[in-house]
Protein backbone atom coordinates (compact mmCIF):
# COMPACT_ATOMS: atom_id res chain seq x y z
CA UNK A 1 0.00 0.00 0.00
CA UNK A 2 1.65 3.38 -0.80
CA UNK A 3 2.14 5.66 1.56
CA UNK A 4 1.04 9.16 1.37
CA UNK A 5 3.06 12.01 0.60
CA UNK A 6 4.37 15.20 3.01
CA UNK A 7 5.92 17.71 2.98
CA UNK A 8 9.54 16.00 3.37
CA UNK A 9 8.88 14.24 0.14
CA UNK A 10 8.13 17.39 -1.32
CA UNK A 11 11.74 19.08 0.08
CA UNK A 12 13.38 15.91 -1.30
CA UNK A 13 11.54 16.59 -4.61
CA UNK A 14 12.42 20.07 -4.85
CA UNK A 15 16.47 19.21 -3.51
CA UNK A 16 16.35 16.88 -6.50
CA UNK A 17 15.20 19.04 -9.27
CA UNK A 18 17.42 21.82 -8.27
CA UNK A 19 20.71 19.59 -8.59
CA UNK A 20 19.44 18.48 -12.24
CA UNK A 21 18.81 22.64 -12.81
CA UNK A 22 22.71 23.04 -11.39
CA UNK A 23 24.21 20.35 -13.29
CA UNK A 24 22.21 20.13 -16.54
CA UNK A 25 24.49 17.69 -18.08
CA UNK A 26 25.68 16.11 -15.05
CA UNK A 27 28.35 13.49 -15.97
CA UNK A 28 28.89 14.47 -19.52
CA UNK A 29 30.06 17.69 -18.95
CA UNK A 30 32.72 16.79 -16.75
CA UNK A 31 33.91 14.33 -19.49
CA UNK A 32 33.26 16.90 -22.48
CA UNK A 33 36.41 19.10 -20.05
CA UNK A 34 38.54 16.36 -19.39
CA UNK A 35 38.79 13.20 -21.27
CA UNK A 36 40.58 11.30 -19.31
CA UNK A 37 37.50 11.38 -17.38
CA UNK A 38 35.54 9.41 -20.03
CA UNK A 39 35.24 5.52 -18.48
CA UNK A 40 35.59 2.80 -20.82
CA UNK A 41 33.24 -0.15 -20.06
CA UNK A 42 35.78 -3.45 -19.53
CA UNK A 43 34.04 -6.60 -19.07
CA UNK A 44 37.18 -8.04 -17.47
CA UNK A 45 36.97 -5.55 -14.71
CA UNK A 46 33.93 -8.39 -13.25
CA UNK A 47 35.81 -11.03 -13.73
CA UNK A 48 38.85 -13.03 -12.29
CA UNK A 49 40.94 -16.52 -12.55
CA UNK A 50 39.48 -18.45 -9.70
CA UNK A 51 42.22 -19.27 -7.13
CA UNK A 52 42.20 -23.13 -6.44
CA UNK A 53 41.98 -24.76 -2.97
CA UNK A 54 42.80 -28.33 -3.48
CA UNK A 55 42.71 -29.88 0.10
CA UNK A 56 39.11 -29.17 -0.02
CA UNK A 57 38.74 -30.65 -3.42
CA UNK A 58 36.45 -33.98 -3.16
CA UNK A 59 38.46 -35.51 -6.42
CA UNK A 60 42.05 -34.99 -5.35
CA UNK A 61 41.11 -35.91 -1.63
CA UNK A 62 40.00 -39.51 -2.78
CA UNK A 63 41.66 -39.84 -5.90
CA UNK A 64 38.64 -40.85 -7.95
CA UNK A 65 37.27 -39.06 -10.71
CA UNK A 66 33.86 -40.86 -9.91
CA UNK A 67 33.53 -38.94 -6.15
CA UNK A 68 32.95 -34.90 -7.85
CA UNK A 69 33.36 -33.69 -10.98
CA UNK A 70 30.83 -30.79 -11.04
CA UNK A 71 33.38 -28.54 -11.86
CA UNK A 72 34.58 -30.24 -14.93
CA UNK A 73 31.46 -30.65 -16.44
CA UNK A 74 30.64 -27.26 -15.94
CA UNK A 75 32.94 -25.19 -17.33
CA UNK A 76 32.14 -23.60 -20.19
CA UNK A 77 36.21 -24.07 -21.74
CA UNK A 78 37.28 -26.93 -20.20
CA UNK A 79 40.26 -24.85 -18.53
CA UNK A 80 40.59 -27.05 -15.57
CA UNK A 81 42.78 -29.81 -14.81
CA UNK A 82 42.44 -31.71 -11.52
CA UNK A 83 45.18 -33.65 -10.94
CA UNK A 84 46.33 -36.53 -7.95
CA UNK A 85 47.56 -33.86 -5.79
CA UNK A 86 45.98 -30.01 -7.03
CA UNK A 87 43.83 -28.87 -9.58
CA UNK A 88 45.61 -26.44 -11.88
CA UNK A 89 43.43 -23.62 -13.91
CA UNK A 90 44.84 -23.29 -17.33
CA UNK A 91 44.79 -20.25 -19.52
CA UNK A 92 41.41 -21.23 -21.34
CA UNK A 93 39.68 -20.21 -18.23
CA UNK A 94 37.11 -17.65 -19.47
CA UNK A 95 36.76 -16.57 -16.56
CA UNK A 96 32.76 -16.89 -15.82
CA UNK A 97 32.94 -18.05 -12.29
CA UNK A 98 30.34 -21.11 -12.91
CA UNK A 99 32.98 -23.53 -11.02
CA UNK A 100 32.85 -21.63 -7.74
CA UNK A 101 28.85 -21.76 -7.59
CA UNK A 102 28.77 -25.77 -8.47
CA UNK A 103 31.58 -26.61 -6.17
CA UNK A 104 30.03 -28.11 -3.20
CA UNK A 105 33.12 -27.46 -1.45
CA UNK A 106 34.42 -24.17 -2.18
CA UNK A 107 37.37 -25.33 -3.57
CA UNK A 108 37.35 -22.85 -5.99
CA UNK A 109 37.81 -19.45 -4.14
CA UNK A 110 37.62 -15.75 -6.36
CA UNK A 111 36.85 -13.19 -3.02
CA UNK A 112 35.05 -10.97 -5.37
CA UNK A 113 32.71 -13.75 -6.24
CA UNK A 114 32.24 -15.57 -2.52
CA UNK A 115 28.96 -15.91 -1.57
CA UNK A 116 28.88 -13.84 1.58
CA UNK A 117 30.68 -10.86 -0.21
CA UNK A 118 27.58 -11.12 -2.78
CA UNK A 119 24.97 -11.61 -0.38
CA UNK A 120 25.89 -8.34 1.26
CA UNK A 121 26.49 -6.59 -1.80
CA UNK A 122 23.30 -7.41 -3.41
CA UNK A 123 21.13 -6.98 0.31
CA UNK A 124 22.86 -3.27 0.37
CA UNK A 125 21.50 -2.54 -3.43
CA UNK A 126 18.07 -4.09 -2.35
CA UNK A 127 17.71 -1.54 0.89
CA UNK A 128 18.30 1.31 -0.93
CA UNK A 129 16.48 1.28 -4.12
CA UNK A 130 12.72 -0.18 -5.28
CA UNK A 131 14.51 -2.64 -7.27
CA UNK A 132 17.89 -4.67 -7.37
CA UNK A 133 18.61 -6.39 -10.73
CA UNK A 134 20.85 -8.84 -10.96
CA UNK A 135 22.86 -8.89 -14.45
CA UNK A 136 25.84 -10.13 -16.65
CA UNK A 137 28.29 -7.99 -18.74
CA UNK A 138 27.23 -9.67 -21.95
CA UNK A 139 23.73 -8.25 -21.17
CA UNK A 140 24.47 -4.65 -19.67
CA UNK A 141 27.29 -4.20 -22.40
CA UNK A 142 28.24 -0.53 -19.96
CA UNK A 143 28.70 0.53 -16.69
CA UNK A 144 26.38 -0.70 -14.01
CA UNK A 145 23.95 2.14 -12.58
CA UNK A 146 23.90 1.32 -8.65
CA UNK A 147 21.55 -0.42 -8.62
CA UNK A 148 22.80 -2.95 -11.21
CA UNK A 149 24.80 -5.69 -9.58
CA UNK A 150 27.33 -7.02 -12.41
CA UNK A 151 28.54 -10.40 -12.75
CA UNK A 152 30.49 -12.07 -15.38
CA UNK A 153 27.27 -15.16 -15.29
CA UNK A 154 24.27 -14.81 -12.88
CA UNK A 155 25.00 -18.78 -12.95
CA UNK A 156 27.46 -16.96 -9.97
CA UNK A 157 24.93 -16.83 -7.64
CA UNK A 158 24.39 -20.50 -5.42
CA UNK A 159 21.13 -21.91 -4.23
CA UNK A 160 21.50 -21.59 -1.10
CA UNK A 161 22.78 -18.23 -1.97
CA UNK A 162 19.47 -17.14 -3.74
CA UNK A 163 17.56 -18.86 -1.16
CA UNK A 164 18.75 -16.39 1.86
CA UNK A 165 18.62 -12.89 -0.29
CA UNK A 166 14.80 -14.41 -1.52
CA UNK A 167 13.84 -15.04 2.27
CA UNK A 168 15.45 -11.67 3.34
CA UNK A 169 14.29 -8.81 0.12
CA UNK A 170 11.07 -8.93 -1.96
CA UNK A 171 12.77 -6.95 -4.84
CA UNK A 172 15.27 -8.44 -6.53
CA UNK A 173 15.46 -9.65 -10.37
CA UNK A 174 17.24 -10.77 -12.83
CA UNK A 175 17.89 -8.32 -16.30
CA UNK A 176 18.58 -10.64 -18.89
CA UNK A 177 17.49 -9.89 -22.65
CA UNK A 178 15.84 -12.39 -24.60
CA UNK A 179 18.57 -14.45 -26.30
CA UNK A 180 21.29 -13.01 -24.78
CA UNK A 181 22.47 -16.88 -23.76
CA UNK A 182 22.52 -17.98 -26.91
CA UNK A 183 24.93 -15.51 -28.22
CA UNK A 184 27.67 -16.34 -24.94
CA UNK A 185 30.55 -18.52 -25.52
CA UNK A 186 29.84 -19.14 -21.69
CA UNK A 187 27.38 -21.91 -23.31
CA UNK A 188 26.79 -24.30 -19.72
CA UNK A 189 25.61 -20.58 -17.59
CA UNK A 190 21.95 -20.47 -18.71
CA UNK A 191 21.75 -24.31 -17.41
CA UNK A 192 23.04 -23.40 -14.06
CA UNK A 193 21.16 -20.10 -13.59
CA UNK A 194 18.15 -21.43 -13.72
CA UNK A 195 18.85 -24.67 -12.12
CA UNK A 196 20.24 -23.10 -9.08
CA UNK A 197 17.78 -19.97 -9.20
CA UNK A 198 14.50 -23.23 -10.12
CA UNK A 199 16.33 -24.61 -6.61
CA UNK A 200 15.99 -21.46 -4.75
CA UNK A 201 12.45 -20.85 -5.36
CA UNK A 202 10.94 -24.19 -4.75
CA UNK A 203 12.85 -23.95 -1.05
CA UNK A 204 12.13 -20.39 -0.44
CA UNK A 205 8.27 -20.25 -1.90
CA UNK A 206 9.38 -16.85 -3.12
CA UNK A 207 10.53 -15.93 -6.67
CA UNK A 208 12.87 -13.69 -8.63
CA UNK A 209 11.65 -11.48 -10.95
CA UNK A 210 12.77 -11.22 -14.18
CA UNK A 211 12.99 -7.99 -16.67
CA UNK A 212 14.27 -8.30 -20.25
CA UNK A 213 13.85 -5.01 -22.02
CA UNK A 214 16.34 -2.27 -20.12
CA UNK A 215 14.25 0.86 -20.68
CA UNK A 216 11.70 -0.89 -18.34
CA UNK A 217 14.59 -1.16 -15.86
CA UNK A 218 13.41 0.77 -12.25
CA UNK A 219 16.28 3.04 -10.69
CA UNK A 220 14.79 4.87 -8.31
CA UNK A 221 15.49 4.67 -4.40
CA UNK A 222 13.07 3.46 -2.25
CA UNK A 223 11.07 5.87 -0.30
CA UNK A 224 12.39 4.98 3.19
CA UNK A 225 16.09 5.46 2.34
CA UNK A 226 15.29 9.12 0.29
CA UNK A 227 13.72 10.69 3.45
CA UNK A 228 17.16 9.02 5.66
CA UNK A 229 19.45 10.14 3.85
CA UNK A 230 17.91 13.73 3.29
CA UNK A 231 17.51 13.97 7.12
CA UNK A 232 20.79 13.02 7.83
CA UNK A 233 21.91 15.65 5.33
CA UNK A 234 19.66 17.47 6.84
CA UNK A 235 20.99 17.50 10.47
CA UNK A 236 24.34 17.53 9.09
CA UNK A 237 23.56 20.88 8.30
CA UNK A 238 22.28 21.84 11.63
CA UNK A 239 18.50 21.71 10.95
CA UNK A 240 18.04 18.67 13.55
CA UNK A 241 13.99 19.33 14.15
CA UNK A 242 13.49 17.23 11.45
CA UNK A 243 14.67 14.67 13.25
CA UNK A 244 12.17 14.67 15.98
CA UNK A 245 9.26 13.96 13.55
CA UNK A 246 11.00 11.34 11.86
CA UNK A 247 13.04 9.51 14.33
CA UNK A 248 12.51 5.85 12.23
CA UNK A 249 13.83 7.12 8.83
CA UNK A 250 16.33 4.71 6.86
CA UNK A 251 19.36 6.28 5.13
CA UNK A 252 22.75 5.17 4.48
CA UNK A 253 23.67 4.32 7.97
CA UNK A 254 21.05 2.26 8.75
CA UNK A 255 21.53 0.20 5.40
CA UNK A 256 24.70 -0.49 6.66
CA UNK A 257 23.89 -1.38 10.39
CA UNK A 258 21.40 -4.23 8.53
CA UNK A 259 24.00 -5.44 6.52
CA UNK A 260 26.62 -5.56 10.09
CA UNK A 261 23.27 -7.24 12.20
CA UNK A 262 23.07 -10.01 9.27
CA UNK A 263 27.19 -10.76 9.27
CA UNK A 264 26.53 -10.77 13.48
CA UNK A 265 23.70 -13.63 12.92
CA UNK A 266 25.83 -15.41 10.16
CA UNK A 267 28.82 -15.52 13.17
CA UNK A 268 26.23 -15.93 16.26
CA UNK A 269 24.98 -19.00 14.10
CA UNK A 270 28.18 -20.56 13.82
CA UNK A 271 29.07 -19.82 17.29
CA UNK A 272 26.06 -21.27 18.34
CA UNK A 273 26.12 -24.38 16.19
CA UNK A 274 30.09 -24.99 17.87
CA UNK A 275 29.11 -25.08 21.01
CA UNK A 276 26.07 -27.53 20.45
CA UNK A 277 27.85 -30.02 18.79
CA UNK A 278 31.72 -29.75 19.19
CA UNK A 279 34.09 -27.02 16.98
CA UNK A 280 36.10 -30.44 16.40
CA UNK A 281 35.79 -34.33 15.64
CA UNK A 282 37.55 -36.79 18.24
CA UNK A 283 40.57 -36.42 15.79
CA UNK A 284 40.63 -32.84 16.51
CA UNK A 285 39.60 -31.91 13.36
CA UNK A 286 37.92 -28.72 12.66
CA UNK A 287 34.21 -28.79 11.26
CA UNK A 288 34.30 -26.42 7.94
CA UNK A 289 30.99 -24.67 6.93
CA UNK A 290 31.35 -23.06 3.44
CA UNK A 291 29.65 -19.73 2.97
CA UNK A 292 26.42 -21.07 1.05
CA UNK A 293 25.94 -23.76 4.27
CA UNK A 294 26.43 -20.43 6.62
CA UNK A 295 23.71 -18.36 4.92
CA UNK A 296 21.44 -21.38 4.59
CA UNK A 297 21.53 -22.27 8.19
CA UNK A 298 21.57 -18.80 9.46
CA UNK A 299 18.34 -17.97 7.06
CA UNK A 300 17.05 -20.81 8.60
CA UNK A 301 17.69 -19.86 12.52
CA UNK A 302 14.82 -17.27 12.00
CA UNK A 303 12.46 -19.20 10.30
CA UNK A 304 12.56 -22.74 11.49
CA UNK A 305 10.35 -24.33 9.58
CA UNK A 306 11.84 -23.03 6.36
CA UNK A 307 14.13 -26.19 7.34
CA UNK A 308 11.61 -28.67 6.19
CA UNK A 309 11.58 -27.95 2.64
CA UNK A 310 15.03 -29.57 2.25
CA UNK A 311 15.49 -32.82 1.16
CA UNK A 312 18.70 -33.98 4.06
CA UNK A 313 20.64 -37.00 3.44
CA UNK A 314 23.45 -38.35 5.40
CA UNK A 315 25.78 -41.10 5.59
CA UNK A 316 24.88 -43.41 7.82
CA UNK A 317 26.88 -46.92 8.86
CA UNK A 318 26.76 -50.48 9.66
CA UNK A 319 29.68 -51.12 12.15
CA UNK A 320 29.62 -54.94 11.61
CA UNK A 321 30.74 -53.93 7.76
CA UNK A 322 33.16 -51.26 8.89
CA UNK A 323 37.16 -52.20 9.22
CA UNK A 324 37.95 -48.63 10.69
CA UNK A 325 39.93 -48.12 7.42
CA UNK A 326 39.11 -44.52 8.24
CA UNK A 327 38.52 -43.33 4.46
CA UNK A 328 35.37 -41.54 4.84
CA UNK A 329 37.19 -39.45 7.17
CA UNK A 330 40.27 -38.48 5.16
CA UNK A 331 37.89 -37.45 1.97
CA UNK A 332 35.17 -35.57 3.77
CA UNK A 333 36.70 -32.05 3.42
CA UNK A 334 34.47 -30.06 5.59
CA UNK A 335 35.13 -32.40 8.40
CA UNK A 336 31.65 -33.84 9.18
CA UNK A 337 32.64 -37.28 9.21
CA UNK A 338 34.20 -39.10 12.45
CA UNK A 339 35.65 -42.24 13.85
CA UNK A 340 36.27 -42.34 17.11
CA UNK A 341 38.70 -45.03 18.13
CA UNK A 342 35.96 -47.39 19.40
CA UNK A 343 34.89 -47.47 16.13
CA UNK A 344 31.68 -45.57 16.64
CA UNK A 345 30.62 -43.35 13.03
CA UNK A 346 28.88 -40.34 13.42
CA UNK A 347 28.41 -36.88 11.51
CA UNK A 348 26.92 -33.52 12.07
CA UNK A 349 24.28 -33.24 9.78
CA UNK A 350 24.74 -28.94 9.74
CA UNK A 351 28.22 -29.57 8.33
CA UNK A 352 27.57 -32.87 6.16
CA UNK A 353 27.34 -31.28 2.53
CA UNK A 354 25.45 -34.25 1.03
CA UNK A 355 27.77 -35.27 -1.43
CA UNK A 356 27.98 -38.67 -0.61
CA UNK A 357 31.84 -38.74 -1.37
CA UNK A 358 32.56 -40.85 1.69
CA UNK A 359 30.21 -43.76 0.69
CA UNK A 360 31.59 -43.99 -2.54
CA UNK A 361 35.32 -44.47 -1.03
CA UNK A 362 33.95 -47.06 1.30
CA UNK A 363 35.15 -50.60 0.04
CA UNK A 364 33.70 -52.48 2.21
CA UNK A 365 30.19 -50.74 1.34
CA UNK A 366 29.73 -49.99 5.48
CA UNK A 367 27.96 -46.70 4.72
CA UNK A 368 24.88 -45.65 2.70
CA UNK A 369 22.70 -42.59 2.19
CA UNK A 370 19.44 -42.32 4.56
CA UNK A 371 17.17 -39.40 4.59
CA UNK A 372 16.92 -37.53 7.96
CA UNK A 373 14.72 -34.71 10.04
CA UNK A 374 15.62 -31.28 8.15
CA UNK A 375 15.03 -29.95 11.33
CA UNK A 376 18.68 -31.08 12.11
CA UNK A 377 19.33 -28.08 10.03
CA UNK A 378 17.84 -25.66 13.08
CA UNK A 379 21.33 -24.51 15.12
CA UNK A 380 20.11 -24.92 19.03
CA UNK A 381 20.39 -21.28 20.34
CA UNK A 382 22.10 -21.84 23.77
CA UNK A 383 21.21 -18.61 25.13
CA UNK A 384 17.02 -19.17 23.90
CA UNK A 385 16.23 -20.27 27.04
CA UNK A 386 17.37 -17.23 29.36
CA UNK A 387 15.73 -15.11 26.62
CA UNK A 388 12.67 -16.85 26.97
CA UNK A 389 12.83 -16.18 30.99
CA UNK A 390 14.11 -12.31 30.20
CA UNK A 391 10.67 -12.27 28.01
CA UNK A 392 8.84 -13.69 31.05
CA UNK A 393 9.53 -11.17 33.33
CA UNK A 394 9.31 -8.54 31.42
CA UNK A 395 5.60 -9.24 30.73
CA UNK A 396 5.08 -10.43 34.07
CA UNK A 397 6.35 -6.98 35.12
CA UNK A 398 4.15 -5.04 32.61
CA UNK A 399 1.31 -6.89 33.99
CA UNK A 400 1.61 -5.92 37.33
CA UNK A 401 2.14 -2.48 36.34
CA UNK A 402 -1.00 -2.44 34.60
CA UNK A 403 -2.69 -4.14 37.48
CA UNK A 404 -1.34 -1.58 39.78
CA UNK A 405 -2.49 1.19 37.20
CA UNK A 406 -5.83 -0.09 37.06
CA UNK A 407 -6.06 -0.22 41.16
CA UNK A 408 -4.66 3.56 41.48
CA UNK A 409 -7.41 4.71 38.75
CA UNK A 410 -10.21 3.05 40.54
CA UNK A 411 -8.98 4.61 44.10
CA UNK A 412 -9.00 7.85 42.45
CA UNK A 413 -12.44 7.04 40.90
CA UNK A 414 -14.15 6.25 44.50
CA UNK A 415 -12.27 9.32 46.03
CA UNK A 416 -13.79 11.47 42.79
CA UNK A 417 -17.61 9.67 43.59
CA UNK A 418 -16.88 10.11 47.33
CA UNK A 419 -16.49 13.92 47.01
CA UNK A 420 -19.01 14.50 44.34
CA UNK A 421 -21.34 12.66 47.25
Amino acid sequence: MAQERDMLDDLIDIQRDWEKVSNPLGDIADSLVDPNKARVFNPADYKGRPRTNSVYCLQVASGRADVCNRCLETCPSNAIDIGPKAIKITDDCRECGLCLSVCPTEAMQLPKLMSKQLYDKIARTASIYEQCYVTCTRALGRYPKDNEVLLPCVGVLTPELWFSLLVDYDNISVYLPVGICDRCRTTTGEEVYVDHIGQAEEWSGFSVGLEVEEANLNHEQTRAYKRGQFVQNMARAGQNVLLAGNPTLLGAKAVAARIKRHTQKVNDMQKALEEAVGGKTSSNRRHMLTQSRKLMLSTIQDSPVLANVFDLEVPVCDSSLCSMCGECVRVCPVHACDLDQGGHFSVEPAYCLNCGACVRVCEDEALRMEPVDPAELVVPDPNAEKYAEQRAKVQKAKAEGREKLKKTLDALGRLVETDEA
